[in-house]
């Protein structure tokens, strides 16, 4: 082949809103070695037929700053390309008639004013003063977001490919990427039906087809397609500035098309479809109208909107979309690969995410990180396992629907379940474990004993009992695991990991560093020993874990073993719990060796290691799979002696935020250096950011892990609240939990340096604002 061209920098696949996005804010990055190539025409895949309503709300933080930097480029990148794309502000109203929603709408407001966004509350007869075509019977209420509005799908991409053009970007439409070249475990160029392109990056924005095209360098992403429809009627003498409207509860949104309406459905068992079904020159194209799939929701909507029983209806659009395994979109580097990245699996948000996410990826490349903390939406939370294609596919028919419901606590999936499993899953199953899966294991979350209609709460707040007054033991086979093997492997593990200044010698938990001495991932050792030790990280870093070990060139001499279904891992925590260990031993029933003393030696087989972790107050075991059981057994019938309590997951996490503990993904992430880790392991809201930020990209911003302590009096779980100091954003809760008969909630949280004053501050949660109190921890 030919070289179209030999000087990229950087190649992007696909031309809907998350190529030309990319495009864009590369070009205003000073990268303008850039091809974008485009198999069909700009705007031809999903992007086209979009319904193009954006929300300037969501209750997610990162989601939320993504949606208010889209309704801020929208208008700019028309002004500038000089393109109108029907930017349009109308509004939208949420509306519900389900009491548990209300009250939850009741919150909104005034943490939509904390947040810098007017909302405001309506009753049944307001909903239908802000949209006339609502029958008002059976409506509690909705909210009213004014700033919401619409936008041109079509004409956004033209607006944003015309901006980047005019930069000097090069957009090559009716050019199919036909593979990804690599070399070394690098990109080196893409091969296009046009010839090959040189270059040191590729971000894959290839929508519902991103899939096949990773495929081509032995890699696969966690995503897959779903039919997805709307009705569109003909005009029927609505207003054209008709606000859009949303319910999650009826599963419906829409807005007005041309005098018409545009209704569309948030499915249960939404119906997928494989790219391979697909026509190879399917662009532009819809699926047939599948009727009985929408039929439901069709009456629903008649009877919220009495004007569809006599508008006549233009058509069913169906069109396909792409969907991930946790209904959040695809952004980063994607795992196996150097320099290949990913901004794509947008779950019907493109419009609102795609503005954000090419900034962020554009980021990426240029100065090695994202402005904000996209942890929540990297390609590498997710296993290899989540990739398979029958894991997948049938996982994503669920999201659509799923995404509507208020959860419980211990909501989960009910799709793709079962498929890894801990060897001791049966004996936990059959003592009433309440699952939920966490990188496709089955993780248990609390125990009802076998018991009827036991509270989770009251379950939870028993064994964390077992924690604080004798001992809890507590499954944790599903954390990933990884044995370092090699002559002086401890060594290098030293060297290239960061342990924390100021702690103890012997702690478990070490942060790997990134490139720029951002967190990747945190892990604790265990069965440390001059040749060998034993690296394990909760499921979710499963990726994370093996990419680092990857990127990290390994001498030739020490081998990395991925050793997670080898060994089954339990957690004892609690004053008792060493002497029921040494009664297990003493017993004779199993050999026990103790990683921590100097002639310690992972010897397999029929044996356990165990190590205490000072952080977490805990010790550790680790157990070779094919003897899980008969050790499970043992110390079961030891432990009563003992008062062993038996519990899960939310156990543990009450116990973690307690102590003051983080954990990663939600206080400990790649936008945290390892020196701020090291600054605020727990610390007091007095404290003040220590970390060397020299040769830090300007990306990473210092934040303070501070632990708290609330007279919030909602008892249960909780994160992602907003912390105030004097009514302005300064932070946000990570981490809260309250127990029954628990004096005060306990949290954690991150303050920005930048913004926090040094005054009193509060957290604004379950429609309060509630005073925080530094607290020290057990550490």
């Amino acid at each position: 082949m030919q070289a179209v061209s030999s000087n990229a920098r950087v190649v992007i696949i696909g031309g809907g809103i998350g190529g030309v996005s990319a495009a864009y804010h590369l070009a205003h990055l000073g990268v303008t070695a850039v091809q974008l190539v485009e198999r069909a025409a700009l705007s031809s895949g999903t992007t086209w037929h979009s319904t193009g309503n954006m929300e300037t709300y969501r209750a997610d933080p990162l989601i939320f700053e993504m949606v208010r930097y889209a309704a801020e480029t929208y208008p700019q990148v028309a002004r500038e390309s000089g393109h109108d794309m029907g930017w349009r502000v109308v509004g939208r109203v949420m509306y519900t008639d389900r009491e548990e929603r209300w009250e939850f709408m009741r919150t909104l407001p005034e943490l939509g004013r904390a947040r810098g966004i007017d909302i405001e509350l309506l009753t049944a007869a307001g909903v239908r003063s802000r949209l006339p075509i609502i029958a008002e019977e059976g409506l509690l209420g909705g909210i009213w977001v004014p700033s919401d509005a619409r936008v041109d799908p079509t004409d956004a991409v033209t607006a944003f490919a015309r901006a980047a053009r005019a930069r000097g970007v090069s957009i090559r439409e009716h050019c199919r990427a036909l593979g990804i070249m690599v070399r070394a475990g690098s990109v080196y160029g893409v091969a296009t039906s046009d010839g090959e392109i040189a270059c040191d990056a590729v971000i894959l924005a290839a929508g519902l087809w991103s899939g096949d095209i990773v495929k081509s360098c032995g890699l696969r992403l966690p995503l897959h397609a779903l039919e997805h429809q709307y009705l569109i009627t003909k005009p029927c003498g609505v207003d054209r500035n008709m606000p859009l409207f949303l319910s999650y509860d009826d599963q419906l949104y829409g807005r007005e098309e041309v005098g018409g309406i545009i209704v569309g459905s948030l499915d249960d068992h939404a119906i997928a479809v494989s790219t391979a079904a697909l026509p190879q020159d399917f662009a532009s194209c819809l699926l047939n109208e599948r009727w009985d799939q929408f039929d439901a929701y069709m009456t629903t909507a008649m009877r919220r909107f009495p004007v569809l029983r006599t508008a006549g209806v233009k058509m069913l659009l169906n069109g396909p979309e792409s969907f991930t395994p946790d209904g959040r979109m695809l952004l980063g580097p994607i795992p196996g690969v150097t320099g290949l990245y990913a901004a794509c699996g947008f779950n019907s948000n493109g419009m609102a995410l795609a503005p954000a996410a090419g900034r962020y990826i554009a980021e990426w490349i240029v100065e090695g990180a994202p402005s904000a903390d996209v942890t929540a939406l990297d390609v590498r939370r997710f296993s290899q396992a989540q990739s398979a294609e029958a894991y997948i596919r049938e996982r994503v028919t669920e999201i659509p629907g799923h995404a509507c419901r208020m959860q419980a606590p211990d909501a989960d999936f009910q799709t793709a379940r079962n498929l890894r499993r801990s060897p001791l899953h049966e004996q936990l199953a059959g003592i009433g474990a309440r699952f939920a899966a966490v990188s496709a294991w089955e993780r248990p979350l609390w125990f009802d004993r076998g018991l009827p209609n036991v509270s989770w709460i009251d379950a939870v707040t028993e064994e964390v009992g077992g924690g604080t007054a004798s001992v809890l033991v507590v499954d944790r086979s599903a954390d990933t695991k990884y044995l370092l093997v090699g002559a002086r492997a401890l060594d290098w593990l030293a060297t290239h990991a960061a342990p924390h200044t100021g702690r103890d010698a012997e702690t478990m938990r070490m942060p790997l560093p990134g490139a720029h001495g951002q967190v990747e991932v945190l892990v604790r050792v265990l069965a440390r020993q001059a040749d060998r030790c034993l690296l394990t990280a909760s499921p979710d870093q499963e990726t994370r874990l093996g990419e680092w070990l990857r990127r990290a060139d390994l001498p030739a001499h020490i081998h990395a073993v991925d050793q997670t279904a080898a060994y089954a891992c339990l957690e004892l925590t609690g004053p008792r719990r060493e002497s029921l260990i040494q009664s297990l031993v003493g017993s004779g029933d199993v050999e026990f060796v103790d990683a921590a003393a100097p002639s310690a030696r992972w010897t397999g087989g029929y044996q356990f290691d165990a190590r205490e972790d000072r952080v977490n107050d805990s010790t550790v075991l680790t157990i070779p799979s094919e003897f899980a059981v008969h050790v499970w057994r043992r110390l079961i019938a030891r432990g009563e002696a003992f008062n062993l309590k038996i519990g899960g997951h939310f156990a543990e996490e009450a116990l973690r935020i307690a102590r003051g503990v983080p954990a990663f993904g939600r206080e400990v992430t790649p936008a945290t250096l390892v020196g701020e880790i090291d600054a605020g392991w727990p610390r007091a809201a007095a404290a003040t950011a220590t970390a060397t930020r020299a040769n830090v990209p300007r990306t990473h911003r210092a934040r303070l892990i501070v632990a708290w302590s609330s007279p919030m009096t909602a008892c249960g779980f909780g994160a992602q609240d907003v912390i105030l100091e004097e009514g302005r954003p300064v932070g946000e809760l990570t981490s809260r939990v309250r127990l029954p008969g628990w004096p005060a909630t306990l949290a954690l949280g991150l303050l920005d340096p930048a913004q926090w004053q040094g005054g009193a501050v509060a957290a604004l949660a379950e429609g309060g604002v509630w005073p925080l109190v530094p607290r020290q921890t057990s550490e």
